[in-house]
């Protein structure tokens, strides 16, 4: 979803990952990034992720690493990302966004697994049971 990302680390993607890549961010055709077509992201990557799991018509979404909070005093779990990319500086913004996912996919299986979380509106389910 995100311009600057995909402008900063395209290199390294180029180099070292061998899957097919995706994004619904207008970037270079010479990247070998297949844009998706429109689908509504809520303003996140996470929410985005459930909506086109959920545009592909999954039986089950289950959410690992949704905190939406500043946990531990860290925006992520694997720290701030360089000068110039975001550092989620508000991460209520996204549970409020999370549900409007929520009630357009009212009756849809969505499970929260996360360890730590803020996000309230999905069913909350530890992974082994998630998966079962």
């Amino acid at each position: 979803m995100d311009w600057a990302w995909w402008n900063k680390h395209i290199q390294q993607v180029l180099q070292e990952f061998e899957g097919a890549r995706f994004t619904v961010a207008r970037v270079p055709d010479r990247w070998g990034v297949k844009q998706l077509a429109k689908f509504p992201t809520y303003g996140n990557s996470g929410a985005a992720c459930v909506s086109l799991a959920m545009a592909g018509d999954a039986a089950r979404v289950v959410l690992l690493g949704y905190d939406c909070q500043w946990t531990g005093g860290k925006s992520h779990w694997h720290g701030d990302h360089p000068r110039g990319l975001g550092n989620a500086p508000r991460p209520h913004e996204w549970v409020k966004r999370f549900g409007e996912l929520a009630s357009d996919f009212a009756g849809a299986e969505i499970f929260n697994s996360s360890r730590e979380t803020a996000l309230d509106m999905f069913r909350r389910c530890d992974l082994e049971r998630a998966l079962a």
